[in-house]
């Protein structure tokens, strides 16, 4: 293998890694917004946590993961309506007796 084949090759090889880096980068940043805007209420804190995933990468992104709640904004609500309706058949049963 001469130089200049080598040298062409790993022009390829850098362009696919650069490339490969950026849409990962790009996708974890549109992860993060969706993953946030799902969980988080306040639109700072979403702003927050998109920043953190632009600003560090991949380490952003884990940080976003340990930080982030639990629960979407959709499943607090159905776990507080059922947390309701267990109340009200309870204080049914009570005044039933």
């Amino acid at each position: 293998m001469d130089i200049e084949t080598f040298g062409s090759l790993a022009t390829v090889l850098t362009f696919w890694g650069v490339a490969f880096l950026l849409v990962l980068w790009g996708s974890l940043i549109y992860w993060t917004w969706r993953d946030a805007k799902a969980r988080l209420k306040d639109p700072m804190q979403r702003t927050l946590a998109v920043l953190v995933s632009v600003v560090l990468f991949i380490p952003g992104v884990i940080i976003y993961l340990v930080l982030r709640p639990t629960k979407t904004i959709e499943e607090e609500y159905l776990t507080t309506l059922e947390e309701e309706a267990l109340l009200r058949a309870i204080e049914g049963e009570g005044k039933g007796k």
